[in-house]
């Protein structure tokens, strides 16, 4: 009988610690919605301010194979439609060498597990026309790459050809240069792929 005042304190006790436990969680829960959505705002406003381009690499000579052609393409057996392309540059000094550019190119990535990401390119081959002023057979690549919109407010600074959680831009053939404010997409898709021509005088090729 005169334990039942000590056993009600306990309870309230255990009630009041009860609540501020469920309390505390539901703040840190409310706390780390807020920083996601603050987070996100900020990727947002970055990507806005992000544009892609496009820079030149040295275009690179081609010179005919022993075989008389200027590549050979390797079609992956999953996707035939994908694969290796594989041709021959000459240097200087008339140095002559063996290269290759693939649709799937793996890049070492710095971390702390070491892993490679595999990175899509859009590569095209091009046939040089009788009346086109230059009938050099090359390789020409541009590589994507991002700037800023406005130099002064903070702009996408990661690698345009990895992928995370939020992107802009497409994958497809024909993203422009230019304010990309609004374009949006799931993870899982690179901004910008690198547009690689191997342009030729008659298209032959050597399966």
């Amino acid at each position: 009988m005169y334990n039942t005042p000590l056993r009600q304190r306990q309870r309230l006790r255990d009630w009041a610690i009860s609540i501020a436990i469920v309390a505390a969680l539901v703040a840190g829960v409310f706390l780390w919605l807020n920083h996601i959505k603050e987070q996100d705002a900020q990727e947002r406003a970055a990507m806005a301010n992000t544009k892609i381009v496009y820079v030149a690499d040295p275009v690179q000579k081609l010179v005919k194979r022993t075989d008389g052609s200027y590549y050979k393409a390797t079609p992956e057996a999953e996707t035939p439609y994908t694969g290796t392309y594989d041709y021959t540059t000459i240097e200087d000094h008339g140095v002559v060498v063996p290269r290759s550019v693939s649709i799937e190119e793996r890049r070492a990535q710095p971390s702390f597990l070491w892993h490679h990401s595999t990175f899509i390119n859009n590569i095209a081959v091009r046939v040089i026309y009788p009346h086109e002023a230059d009938q050099t057979p090359r390789v020409e690549r541009l590589r994507c790459t991002v700037e800023p919109v406005d130099a002064s407010k903070p702009s996408y600074t990661g690698d345009p050809h990895d992928r995370s959680r939020l992107k802009i831009g497409s994958d497809q053939e024909g993203t422009d240069a230019g304010s990309l404010s609004g374009l949006f997409s799931n993870g899982g898709q690179q901004l910008c792929q690198d547009r690689i021509s191997i342009l030729v005088p008659d298209g032959s090729i050597q399966p």
